[in-house]
């Protein structure tokens, strides 16, 4: 199952879409990273969006698909299988088998994990995005700031309201929030240096 999140993970849309419509490999491009923000700034909106959408399905779609299963042998396991299918996903578009290893930051295939398992924490998560993004126009420290947001609002949810929230949820989006946070550990360097691209720029 891990494998098989890891597979679909390891579609590198950015990649792909700019070989295919643009002739250019998108990791030769601005930043270099294989993920909408800089298709967004270098090659405009359109794939940008499309690029987004897709990243977002491919950690969707396989998690969506593993918590419907009926894994009666797995017992307690099976709570924590969607986890493991999502988080390898992520890791997939990190570091895609199709593509060299070299893929994108991890934040929309997270997004759409999260959008599988807990949809109103997502929804903060953006709006936390939105929030960051618009004050400091750096599109990388609004991606850290709503990836750390996912475990801290589940945290808030189970221990200030009650919620349902497993310790392995809690453990699993931890270290997911930290694994995103060490993908941006490169733009994190160029904002402390002042020569982190904007938001239009």
């Amino acid at each position: 199952m891990a494998l098989f999140g890891y597979l679909v993970g390891s579609f590198s849309t950015a990649v792909v879409v700019g070989r295919l419509v643009y002739r250019a490999d998108i990791r030769t491009l601005g930043s270099g990273n294989a993920g909408a923000a800089n298709m967004l700034r270098t090659l405009g909106w359109k794939p940008a969006v499309l690029v987004l959408a897709v990243d977002v399905a491919k950690g969707f779609v396989p998690t969506l698909l593993v918590s419907r299963l009926q894994l009666v042998e797995l017992n307690s396991f099976a709570e924590s299988l969607p986890l493991v299918v999502g988080a390898a996903a992520v890791i997939g578009h990190c570091f895609p088998l199709f593509a060299g290893f070299r893929g994108g930051k991890g934040v929309a295939t997270a997004a759409g994990m999260g959008l599988a398992l807990y949809p109103g924490t997502v929804f903060i998560c953006v709006a936390v995005f939105t929030a960051i993004a618009m004050g400091t126009r750096f599109v990388s420290l609004a991606s850290v700031g709503a990836s750390v947001a996912m475990p801290v609002v589940l945290l808030v949810g189970r221990f200030g309201f009650g919620h349902q929230t497993s310790s392995e949820t809690l453990v699993a989006t931890t270290l997911l929030a930290g694994f995103i946070v060490f993908t941006h550990r490169a733009n994190v360097s160029r904002m402390w240096e002042g020569t982190e691209p904007t938001l239009g720029r």
